[in-house]
């Protein structure tokens, strides 16, 4: 006889973990433990091994618990939190607690069964983290940057003050370089031929590269170059509604921001470096687009072009020619 899944709804945050678990006969109960191994066992201890466990991403803190259930080799679903969100909405809540959240979350897996959440390797963890840092910073050196110029219109001296930005800007950019230094050995490393093969798209540089390769854990589940434009948020977007609604085509923008960002800056490069990119570009420029409007087809073309050089596992060629009989 086949042995009934339940469900396990945590709430995650920094110091604690608030559970609603199913029991046999159809009844909720809650638990809260602290978020470290010792409530990580009073977990698995009250629920045991037939439970199908279900968190929201929230980032960093849901990490441990994961790699616990993971060596255990137990079922668990990581969803995204917009999805969990939503669904409490959807109930029309009007307070807000952790007990209720866990709640809603053990509902959310009841009613939705979502799949198991396959543990990426260490490798991606590792890239992650230095592709964050690397954003974080870059981040910091264009506030320090900006600091640097209004200071430099001020009509007082301000030597002393002028000289510590500049000093934390240098140290900046030099921490920044060896971060990327770093990432691109621990890329390699992970996955050295998607490097070569992503990287051989002309206007794709490393920091485009290494953006795609992580925010796609290394190109897993990608089935067609729509997904991974889908991925980027740049799908476009209809929003109408019978006569009165007309709204105006956009990207959807629901995906990775920053692959977004370092993708509209390659597509600055690759509109002039890449002969596919300029032709298009070009193309659409004369028929009356949008500048910005071309530039995100022309991100939209890199991705196809990545894409099919992943997919086929040959080098990107720029002036390849098709030959039909």
């Amino acid at each position: 006889m086949k042995t009934k899944k339940l469900y396990c709804g945590i709430d995650v945050s920094s110091d604690t973990l608030d559970i609603c678990y199913q029991t046999a006969e159809g009844k909720v109960r809650f638990k809260q433990v602290e978020n470290n191994q010792t409530g990580f066992n009073a977990i698995t201890k009250t629920c045991g091994k037939n439970y199908h466990y279900v968190m929201e991403n929230t980032g960093i803190y849901h990490t441990s618990f994961m790699f616990y259930l993971h060596r255990l080799g137990l079922e668990f679903s990581v969803v995204s939190a917009l999805q969990v969100k939503r669904y409490i909405q959807m109930r029309l809540e009007r307070s807000k607690s952790d007990k209720k959240d866990a709640k809603r979350i053990c509902e959310y897996g009841i009613d939705r069964n979502p799949k198991a959440t396959k543990v990426p390797d260490m490798h991606f963890f590792l890239c992650r983290t230095l592709n964050n840092a690397i954003h974080d910073l870059t981040k910091d050196i264009t506030c320090m940057s900006n600091r640097i110029h209004s200071l430099s219109r001020v009509p007082y001296s301000v030597g002393k003050v002028m000289s510590t930005y500049k000093s934390i800007l240098m140290n900046l950019k030099m921490e920044r370089n060896k971060l990327e230094k770093i990432l691109d050995t621990e890329l390699r490393n992970w996955q050295p031929e998607l490097v070569d093969l992503v990287q051989s798209v002309n206007g794709v540089g490393k920091r485009v590269t290494a953006e795609i390769i992580i925010y796609t854990n290394g190109f897993k589940d990608m089935k067609s170059y729509k997904q991974l434009i889908s991925y980027a948020g740049l799908s476009p977007l209809e929003y109408s509604s019978g006569k009165s609604v007309r709204g105006k085509a956009r990207i959807c923008k629901q995906g990775g921001k920053l692959l977004r960002h370092v993708l509209y800056m390659a597509a600055l490069t690759a509109k002039s470096t890449n002969s596919a990119c300029k032709a298009l570009y070009d193309r659409l420029v004369e028929k009356g687009k949008n500048k910005k409007a071309a530039l995100i087809a022309v991100c939209n073309k890199l991705l196809k072009q990545v894409f099919g050089c992943v997919k086929n596992r040959v080098k990107y060629q720029n002036y390849y020619v098709s030959v039909r009989p």
